[in-house]
């Protein structure tokens, strides 16, 4: 992968967020740093970025794709009230049956409910 230096901005954009943002608002962040750079350029580098590994997306109950950039292990509660989404800092448990299928190489675990806010 070459380098670039929207890719980058956009990387670093996620690094320092911890609000799970989406496409359109990490365009508008990037857009106050980077006049020049697209959506386009937004959507295909974090298309990039998620398929090697450098982040997450996480499907809410908006329906948009949001995006992590905190690649460690660890899991999502999706409030399907208020949208919030809340890292859960504990490694996802896999059961065991799938040792008897196959080699897990990766999960993705999102708990939907409704936080203590909105309860």
């Amino acid at each position: 992968m070459r380098y670039s230096k929207q890719r980058e901005l956009i990387l670093n954009i996620l690094r320092n967020r911890c609000d799970h943002p989406t496409a359109d608002s990490i365009y508008t962040e990037a857009r106050a740093i980077d006049s020049t750079i697209s959506l386009g350029t937004v959507y295909r580098d974090l298309k990039v970025l998620e398929q090697t590994k450098q982040i997450h997306s996480i499907k809410t109950t908006d329906d948009k794709l949001h995006y992590d950039g905190d690649i460690r292990k660890h899991s999502h509660f999706v409030c399907n009230k208020c949208g919030n989404i809340f890292d859960i800092m504990a490694k996802p448990r896999i059961p065991s049956i799938l040792k008897g299928i196959g080699k897990v190489e990766e999960s993705k675990c999102v708990y939907y409910g409704t936080c203590k806010g909105c309860q």
